[in-house]
C-alpha cells in the first residue's frame, strides 16, 4: 500500500509535530508514504521529521513550470473548468476563494504526477487548502481521498459539504468536532464521519516519575501565543499565587505568536517577572525529554473558547505531558473534557482565574493528589489516544476506501 499525504508544512518548519508522530508510526507499520507539503519551507526544527525528508516532495506553491502546466491544463482538461466554477461556487467568501484559486496550480501538477507513483489514497491533515488540494487531486486522478479534521479548520468551512461529497471518509478527533461538522454539513453525511483520536508514542512502564516536594515547582505551558490557549488567565492566576503567598514556582511558556507582546506587557503590570519566563517554541524532542528527566512538575493550558467561536480540539501538548505521568490541569473547552474526564487531570472553568490559582495550589501542596492525577492520565492515554492503536484503525480505512 503506498499513501500520499498532503500537509501544510511537514515535515519542514515548527508546526504539525503530531503529524509527524503519525506519518512515523504509519512508515513504521510498513506503509510506503510520499508526503507533500503546501508550502514547504527548507529548515527542519523537529529533529524526529529529519527520517521523513526521503519521502517527501519539495516543491513551492507556485513557479514557472507549475503554473505553464496550470494554464496548458486549463485547455486541454475540459474537466479542469468544472472543478474550478465547484472552487468558485463553494467558497463562501472573497478569502477562502482566494486561497483556494492560490493552491489549484500545484493541485493539478501533482494530480499528473501521482498518477505515475502507485498511490492508492491520499489523505489531508486540516479541512482548509490542503484539502482543497487533496479534493482536487483526486477529481483530477481518480485516487479517493480523505482528510483529518482538527479545530480551527472545522470553524473556518473551507467548501467542507462540497469536499464532503468528494471524500470517501472524514475523521475527526473529537466527537465535539463531529457535532460541530454536522451543524455545517447537514446529515447527509453523517455515515461518512469517523472519530478517533490523534495519538502520541507511548513510553515505556518503566518511566519513572518522582512526585516529591520541591524547592521550586516547575509549571510549562507548551503552545503557541495565540487568544485562543488563554495564557493570560494563567498569568492572572499566578498573580493570585503570589498574593496568597504561594511562591515556590516557576511558570514557563514555550511558543510564538501574535499575542506575545500583550503577554509580556501584562507579565510586567502583575511585576510576575521573577515567576513567568516566555521562551521561544521548544523542539518536542527537547519537551520530551524534560519529561523523561523529570523537569517538569505540571503542564497547564489555560485555553478558552473565543468571540469568533474558535476553541481547542484534544491537545496533544496535554497527551504529551499525560503520557510520563505529569499531572495537567485545562478547561472545560472544546474536545478537552474528552481527554481528561474520571481524574485524568484537573478540568476548571475558562477564564476563571481564581479557579485556575486554586487548582495550582492543590497540587503544589499535595503529592498524593499530584501521584493520583498523573497516574490517572497515564492511564487514560495509554487507553485512548496510543497511537499505535490509533494507525491500525486509519490504516484500515484507507485500505477499505482504496
Amino acid at each position: 500500500m503506498k499513501l500520499a499525504y498532503i500537509t501544510a508544512q511537514v515535515p519542514y518548519g515548527q508546526g504539525e509535530a503530531f503529524v509527524i508522530d503519525e506519518m512515523l508510526a504509519i512508515k513504521e507499520a510498513g506503509i510506503n508514504l510520499l508526503i507533500i507539503p503546501r508550502t514547504p519551507m527548507k529548515n527542519i526544527f523537529h529533529r524526529k521529521a529529519q527520517s521523513l525528508l526521503s519521502d517527501t516532495i519539495w516543491l513551492p506553491l507556485l513557479n514557472f513550470k507549475i503554473i505553464f502546466i496550470f494554464l496548458i491544463s486549463l485547455i486541454i482538461k475540459p474537466y479542469l473548468l468544472k472543478i474550478l466554477i465547484s472552487i468558485i461556487w463553494a467558497s463562501r467568501n472573497f478569502k477562502i476563494l482566494f486561497k483556494n484559486l492560490a493552491v489549484m496550480p500545484k493541485s493539478v501538477f501533482i494530480a499528473d504526477f501521482l498518477q505515475t507513483k502507485g498511490i492508492i489514497h491520499i489523505h489531508a491533515h486540516w479541512g482548509s487548502t490542503t484539502a482543497t488540494m487533496a479534493y482536487i487531486v483526486s477529481r483530477l486522478s481518480g485516487i479517493p481521498w480523505s482528510v483529518t479534521l482538527h479545530r480551527w479548520d472545522i470553524k473556518e468551512n473551507n467548501m467542507l459539504k462540497e469536499k464532503a461529497k468528494s471524500a470517501k471518509f472524514i475523521r475527526c478527533i473529537s466527537e465535539n468536532g463531529k457535532i460541530e461538522l454536522l451543524k455545517i454539513i447537514g446529515a447527509d453525511f453523517k455515515d461518512k464521519i469517523k472519530v478517533f483520536h490523534m495519538g502520541i508514542k507511548i513510553p515505556s512502564n518503566d518511566v519513572k516519575i518522582y512526585y516529591e516536594d520541591k524547592k521550586i515547582f516547575k509549571i510549562i505551558v507548551p503552545a503557541n501565543l495565540l487568544l485562543v490557549k488563554g495564557h493570560k488567565y494563567l498569568i492572572e492566576a499566578c498573580s493570585i499565587l503570589v498574593e496568597e503567598g504561594i511562591k515556590n514556582f516557576e511558570s514557563i511558556f514555550y511558543g510564538e505568536g501574535l499575542a506575545r507582546k500583550d503577554l509580556e506587557e501584562l507579565i510586567k503590570k502583575k511585576s510576575l517577572e521573577s515567576y513567568i519566563k516566555m521562551h521561544s517554541l521548544i523542539p518536542n524532542e527537547r519537551l520530551i525529554q524534560m519529561y523523561k528527566n523529570n523537569e517538569v512538575d505540571i503542564v497547564i493550558l489555560p485555553s478558552i473558547n473565543t468571540k469568533n467561536g474558535e476553541h481547542e480540539g484534544i491537545p496533544v501538548s496535554l497527551m504529551e505531558a499525560m503520557a510520563y505521568s505529569i499531572p495537567v490541569i485545562s478547561t472545560n473547552t472544546g474536545g478537552i473534557p474528552e481527554l481528561l474526564y474520571e481524574d485524568a487531570g484537573i478540568i476548571v472553568e475558562e477564564k476563571k482565574p481564581e479557579q485556575l490559582a486554586m487548582a495550582i495550589i492543590k497540587l503544589i501542596k499535595d503529592k498524593n493528589l499530584r501521584e493520583k492525577i498523573g497516574r490517572q492520565g497515564r492511564k487514560r492515554v495509554c487507553k485512548e489516544f496510543n497511537i499505535q492503536k490509533n494507525i491500525k484503525k486509519l490504516l484500515e480505512l484507507f485500505e477499505y476506501y482504496s
